[in-house]
């Protein structure tokens, strides 16, 4: 395993940890480092937005 790889795992495990933290989006972080595209900030920030906006409709039902 990578560098980059470990930096990950170690973000994401502690991010998930973190039970304040939305199941949504750290899902979607986590598609997005496995995927096969590059990630970029535009692409994070997105996905982020998405989850939150999703999120905050699962809250209001």
């Amino acid at each position: 395993m990578g560098i980059s790889e470990e930096i990950f795992e170690e973000f994401f495990q502690k991010l998930g940890d973190d039970v304040n933290f939305p199941r949504l989006i750290l899902e979607e972080l986590r598609k997005l480092w496995e995927g096969d595209e590059v990630i970029s900030q535009e692409k994070i920030f997105d996905a982020l937005k998405k989850d939150c906006e999703d999120v905050s409709e699962d809250q209001k039902d």
